[in-house]
C-alpha cells in the first residue's frame, strides 16, 4: 500500500511544506520525503498499527543532516516528531492519495 501526505514541518526558521510518501508492506515502511528543494529516501522504517518510525539522511547543499522520525497515523491525518542534532521538530499532514 502506498500513502502520500502533504505535510508541514514546524521549525524555528519557519514552517516548511513538503510531501511524505509511505510504502507499507506488512510492518515494513519505506518511502521518501520531498521538501525544501530536496528528496530523501528511507528504507528502514517500521509501522505497527497506526504508529510508525523511520530514519534517514537529508543532503542539503554540501551538508548531510541525519534525522529520526516517530509518529502516528490517525484516519487521514499524520502527526510526528523529527529528531535532529539541531533539535526536535513537529510535523503534521493530511492524506492526499492512497493506492
Amino acid at each position: 500500500m502506498t500513502k502520500i501526505y502533504d505535510v508541514v514541518l514546524n521549525a524555528p526558521f519557519g514552517s516548511q511544506q513538503g510531501r511524505i510518501t509511505f510504502v507499507i508492506n506488512g510492518e515494513s515502511l519505506t518511502g521518501a520525503i520531498d521538501g525544501m528543494g530536496f528528496k530523501s529516501k528511507f528504507n528502514n522504517g517500521r509501522i505497527h498499527g497506526n504508529n510508525f518510525e523511520f530514519s534517514g539522511e537529508i543532503k542539503i547543499l554540501l551538508a548531510k543532516l541525519k534525522y529520526s522520525a516517530k509518529g502516528i497515523l490517525n484516519g487521514n491525518l499524520l502527526s510526528a516528531s523529527v529528531d535532529t542534532k539541531y533539535g526536535t521538530f513537529s510535523v503534521t499532514g493530511s492524506l492526499i492519495s492512497q493506492s
